[in-house]
This record gives C-alpha cells, sequence and structure tokens, in this order.
C-alpha cells in the first residue's frame, strides 16, 4: 500500500484525476445532494442583481461588489434563467485547482508535495461544495490560487508580465471579495522584506500593483460617479465591524444576544451625507390615479424657517425623486407633501402626512451618530426620557419644558416621565389614545438611575454621563425599544376635526417617503453609522474585543455549527453535518499546522504559499467570521497538510524498509547456521 502510495506521488497523471475527480464532486454537489441550505439561488441576492443586469439594468448597490454579479449577469444574458449553468462554470473552473496548485508547489517545493496537494484539494476542498450555490466564493478561490501561482512564477522566472498578470488577477479577485483590496500590498511587502533585494524586483512589484490599480480603478470611479463619495471597497464592511464589535465575552457565538445590539436603529430619521445635495423619494398609490398624480413637497429647516416648494410628476411606476439643496449639519428638516389627482373626473387633493404644515415629517442632517439628533427639539425620543429621568432624580437643568409637560399641569414631575415612556413603548397609537404606562418604577443614588418596567426590562442612566446613547444600559424588550423610537411634539395634538377629514382621500396619501433613502445616499451613510457603533462599542471594552479577534483568527477555518436559529442556518441533517465538518476542519487544520513546521524545518520556500493563509484572518478577525470564508485559502492550507502526509509516508516507507532489511539480515544469519 505504501509502495503504491509512493508511486502514485511520482505520477503526474494523479494531478489529473483529482482534477477529474474534483468536477465530479461538483456535478454531484449540483445535482444530486449538497449540504448548503440555499440551493442553486444562494445568497446575498445575487441570482435577483445578476437578472436585472442581465436586462440592461445599471449594477444597483455598494454593498457588494460587482464582480461575481456581473459574472452571472453574463452566463445569464448568453443562455437565460438556468442557475444550472454558471454553477457547472463554477464547477469545471474549480476543477482547475488541483492543477494550478500542483505548479505552485512543483514551483515552491518538491514534486511529491505537489501531487499530494493536488490529491488532497481534489478530494477534500469545501470550495468543490460551494460550487453548487450562487456565493462568490467558489470563483473567489480559483482567481486567488492564479493570483498566486502567477506571482510565484513572476518571482521564479523574473519576468514583469507574470507580475502583470498576477496584478490583474488579485484586482478580480478583489470584486468577488473586497477584503482583498489591500492584499497585492501586503504581497508586495512581504516579498520587498525578503532577499534578493535589487531594482528590478522593485520594479517587477511596481508592475504587480500598477496592473491592480488599473483593473481595481473603475469599481472606485463608479461608486464615486454615483454616490459622490469615495468608496474603495464596499459599504458592507461597516456593518460587518460592527457586528465583529459585538461578538465578545458571552455574545462570541451570536452578536443578536449583546444588548448592545438594540443601538443599530436611531431613534429619529437622519443622513450624515450633509456635503451633497439631499435627495426626497416617495411613491403614488396605483389607486391614485398616477397618470393624473401631481406632487408638491413643502420644506423648512430650524436655520431657515421659510417654506419652499418643489413639484414632481410621478413615473409610470408612481415613483418620484426630488432634490434639495446640501444641508450644513447639524440641520433639522421638516416637510411635508400635497398631492393632486382627478377621479372620475373630480380633482382630489390630500396631504401627506395629514395635517400638513401642522404635523410634519422629520428629518436631520447630522454626523453626530451617538448623541441628540433632535437639534431643534421637534421630536419626543430617548434623550427626552433620560433627561426627565436626571430631571426627576437629581434636579438636573431641563430644555424644553414646555413640550415635556405631557401632562399639561403646568409643571414636571414623574408623570410626564411615565407619559413619555408609554408615548414611545406604544408608537402604533395615536398620542391622545395611548393610555399605556410601561414604568413599574424608578431607582437612583449618586452613581445612576435606573428605570425599572412592568416586563422586567431596565434602563440604567450613569450619573457621569458623556450625552451619547451608548452610555446607556438597556436590558429587555421594552427598554431595548425606547431607544430607536420618537414621536414629533406636532403628533402629540389630537387632529383638527377638519384636517382629520382629508383622510377621505386615502388613496392620495404617499407610500415610502423619506430623505436620502436612495442606495447612492442611504449605503454610506449606513456605513458611517456603523462604523460609529462599532468604534464606540471597541472604546467601552477594547480588551474583550481585542482578545475575540484574535480567537477569530484561528475560528475563521474552524467550521461551527449551533441548534440556535438565529445564529446558524438549519436544515435536514444539519446537526450530523456541522459536527462531520468541524472535526474535518479540525483535524486538517492540525495536519496543516504540523506540515508548516516540518516545512520550515526542511527548508523549503513557505513565503508565497503562506501569504493568502496569514492574510485573510488578519483583515477578517475584526469582523464577523464565518468559516466559508476560509475556502479562500483553504488550497494553501492543504499545501501543508500535503507537507505532513508526505512527510508520514517517507517515514512509514523508511520504518517498512528498515525492518524487511532488519528482518533480511536475521535470515542471512539463520542460513549461515
Amino acid at each position: 500500500m505504501i509502495a503504491a502510495i509512493d508511486a502514485a506521488l511520482n505520477r503526474r497523471a494523479i494531478v489529473y484525476a483529482a482534477c477529474g475527480v474534483s468536477l465530479a464532486l461538483g456535478f454531484f454537489f449540483i445535482f444530486v445532494w449538497s449540504p448548503l441550505p440555499w440551493g442553486w439561488h444562494g445568497i446575498d441576492f445575487y441570482y435577483e442583481i445578476a437578472l436585472s443586469l442581465a436586462r440592461g439594468n445599471p449594477f444597483p448597490t455598494m454593498h457588494l461588489v460587482w464582480g461575481y454579479a456581473y459574472f452571472l449577469a453574463g452566463v445569464y444574458r448568453l443562455f437565460g434563467d438556468r442557475p444550472w449553468v454558471p454553477l457547472c462554470i463554477q464547477a469545471v473552473a474549480n476543477a482547475s485547482i488541483p492543477l494550478m496548485l500542483y505548479h505552485l508547489v512543483r514551483l515552491e517545493m518538491s514534486e511529491r508535495v505537489a501531487v499530494m496537494s493536488a490529491l488532497v484539494v481534489g478530494l477534500f476542498s469545501f470550495n468543490t461544495v460551494y460550487v453548487s450555490t450562487q456565493a462568490s466564493d467558489a470563483m473567489c478561490t480559483v482567481l486567488v490560487v492564479a493570483t498566486i501561482l502567477t506571482f510565484a512564477l513572476g518571482r521564479a522566472r523574473h519576468q514583469g508580465w507574470w507580475f502583470a498578470a498576477s496584478g490583474l488577477l488579485a484586482a478580480v479577485s478583489f470584486q468577488f471579495r473586497p477584503n482583498l483590496i489591500l492584499f497585492p500590498f501586503f504581497a508586495a511587502a512581504g516579498d520587498l522584506g525578503l532577499p534578493p533585494r535589487s531594482a528590478k524586483k522593485v520594479g517587477h512589484l511596481l508592475v504587480f500593483i500598477a496592473a491592480f490599480l488599473l483593473v481595481g480603478a473603475p469599481w472606485v470611479i463608479r461608486n464615486y460617479q454615483w454616490s459622490g463619495l469615495f468608496v474603495p471597497a464596499s459599504t458592507h464592511g461597516g456593518v460587518q465591524l460592527w457586528f465583529g464589535s459585538l461578538q465578545y465575552g458571552p455574545y462570541r457565538d451570536n452578536w443578536f444576544y449583546n444588548p448592545r445590539a438594540a443601538f443599530e436603529n436611531p431613534p429619529i430619521d437622519y443622513s450624515s451625507v450633509d456635503q451633497l445635495p439631499v435627495i426626497v423619494t416617495g411613491h403614488v398609490q396605483p389607486c391614485a390615479g398616477i397618470a393624473t398624480a401631481r406632487v408638491r413637497l413643502t420644506y423648512w429647516t430650524n436655520r431657515d424657517p421659510t417654506q419652499r416648494q418643489l413639484a414632481a410628476d410621478p413615473d409610470a411606476r408612481g415613483e418620484f425623486i426630488m432634490t434639495l439643496p446640501a444641508q450644513e449639519a447639524p440641520t433639522a428638516v421638516s416637510y411635508f407633501f400635497d398631492v393632486w389627482s382627478t377621479a372620475d373626473g373630480q380633482p382630489t387633493h390630500a396631504s401627506t402626512p395629514p395635517g400638513g404644515a401642522s404635523n410634519p415629517l422629520l428629518c436631520v442632517i447630522s454626523r453626530d451618530h451617538l448623541g441628540d439628533l433632535d437639534v431643534a427639539g421637534d421630536a419626543l425620543d430617548i434623550f427626552d426620557i433620560v433627561r426627565l429621568v436626571r430631571y426627576v432624580s437629581w434636579h438636573e437643568t431641563l430644555r424644553f419644558t414646555d413640550r415635556l409637560d405631557l401632562d399639561r399641569d403646568g409643571r414636571i414631575t414623574e408623570a410626564d416621565l411615565r407619559r413619555a415612556a408609554g408615548l414611545l413603548a406604544d408608537v402604533q397609537t395615536p398620542a391622545w389614545g395611548v393610555i399605556l404606562d410601561p414604568v413599574s418604577q424608578i431607582h437612583a443614588d449618586e452613581q445612576s438611575a435606573t428605570l425599572q418596567f412592568r416586563d422586567g426590562s431596565s434602563l440604567s442612566i450613569p450619573r457621569r454621563w458623556s450625552e451619547t446613547i451608548t452610555d446607556l444600559v438597556v436590558l429587555g424588550p421594552t427598554a431595548q425599544s425606547l431607544v430607536s423610537r420618537s414621536r414629533t411634539f406636532a403628533s402629540l395634538h389630537k387632529p383638527d376635526p377638519a384636517i382629520d377629514a382629508s383622510r377621505g382621500a386615502p388613496c392620495l396619501e404617499l407610500e415610502h417617503v423619506g430623505v436620502n433613502r436612495v442606495l447612492y445616499r442611504r449605503q454610506p451613510h449606513e456605513m458611517r453609522r456603523y462604523l460609529a457603533l462599532a468604534i464606540d462599542n471597541i472604546r467601552h471594552n477594547p480588551v474583550a474585543y481585542l482578545s475575540a479577534s484574535v480567537e477569530r483568527a484561528g475560528r475563521v477555518f474552524i467550521i461551527e455549527g449551533s441548534t440556535d436559529r438565529r445564529t446558524a442556518a438549519q436544515f435536514g441533517g444539519g446537526r450530523a453535518i456541522y459536527r462531520a465538518a468541524r472535526a474535518a476542519s479540525i483535524v486538517y487544520l492540525t495536519l496543516a499546522f504540523a506540515g508548516l513546521i516540518l516545512a520550515i524545518a526542511r527548508g523549503m520556500h513557505v513565503f508565497v504559499v503562506l501569504m493568502p493563509i496569514v492574510y485573510v484572518p488578519l483583515t477578517i478577525c475584526f469582523l464577523l467570521i464565518n468559516a466559508r470564508y476560509s475556502t479562500t485559502v483553504q488550497p494553501f492550507v492543504f499545501v501543508f497538510v500535503a507537507v505532513a502526509l508526505v512527510e508520514l509516508s517517507d517515514r512509514w516507507s523508511a520504518r517498512r524498509s528498515s525492518s524487511r532489511t532488519a528482518s533480511g539480515r536475521m535470515t542471512m544469519a539463520s542460513g549461515r547456521k
């Protein structure tokens, strides 16, 4: 058996057999059975985006990079809506990995390790499973292996065009996985640190970087043209960092359960994009008679109370868009709409919201993501509750006392605090119909004040408060809901009967109205907000976050399942599959570590193979991690697994050979006797 393995490791035919096995397994996972629960359509809405692109629509987001979506779109444009076609292309591309890995390892290490690497990756690569679903991982892995191979060829042959090809492939890889944006700089810096050092080597690395920048530039240019902002990778990094900043200590497995997750949504609608014009959008209901509908926007700000108006005609789908001048932060923008239409020959009119100028909508332009967004005192929100608690507990100065005298008895008391809490706890009911008092008790001492709610929730307010929302400690459903809710003070008053009668034309009330909700405004804003929340989380507990990041750097290679539906996808046989995958990932990671030690001890060249293994954990351990991300570098991990397996094979062969030699000597000695 060992002799057969030794013989196989010296035959290149094994490499091609490994490619064939990889292809067969890929087709099996596509057409017969796959452990992935997502099916052919995959995740991250790539399927829907690709179909839209295939119909000629522009790329709609900055949340994802565009490489994989355009790959799918090209296939759908040629072959129609047949998801199995791009999956088969993925399987074929993935089957080239054993061959590419063979050439890479043969160049850097040895023939026997190269053959073993091809065999292991062909049989056991998790990437072969991912060819069965529409996710960027499968194609990204192929591109990364090709990038490393061409980089190694450039180093070995001292030819600039190999470096140019590697830079091009690195740029395309980055369009499939945004965390690869810094990889060329990481690789170049590492290579510069190794001998020999020469001007020619520097020139080749500059070619490598230049090719990457040239091919990657269109994505950055497109983002700037679309949004007016510099977004080099994707806006998704902000939320991923926020997720990661919540994953520490007892919340290591699921950020959902961290109480600080309650701060995700702001209490007041706002936008931090203050350097660009404000975009107002909405939708006219079909029953309003879109063909005859006319929309007028009236707005004013706390800086300029002059009412200004803009008009728009909705398009065939009833959608309209208006542009306001850029607003200096912080600015509160109040606005409402009037809609006119003709139904059955009769003109009709309605305001959104009902009441118009007496009950306007509110949006704030501000970069103060964690502070009080209610810059003009227009809304009742969590900051008002905090100030009421501080006033009741420690008699601190209170702003807007006339507005916070909610029971209209001429003074501020605990009754106003309870009323404010009830109004925010029950935002679905009109203010004049709210009778809920969710507060059970208020406790205060010299260090903090705590608002206890009837459902067991609590809101704790430190005496020393920086006036940021994240300094609050919110536990339980009611407390956590209050931090993301508000009501305008104008909406607290019962409407005039004449205004209420305007609801007789409900079809004319607009839908989905808002400020800066178009993706090219909303996504950069969300990125900024999540970054601010993440940095604040890290500031609150930097040691725990750093410790969790170090742990995640290793866990990225380990598959962990869970029975918690909020933690891991649940599907038939999922528990057994998760356990098997976890055991397999631990085994191969252990072998890889042993192989790395052996490779260094044997004087093998490990730099090129080790680069991606080090880079990926370093660039994602600070974020929400998933073992799926390790598929990009798993082929390189398998190289060190192969080193360990070849070493075991060699030692076993040596032991067998030694045993046979000793047995032969004993036989010869016996014959002499």
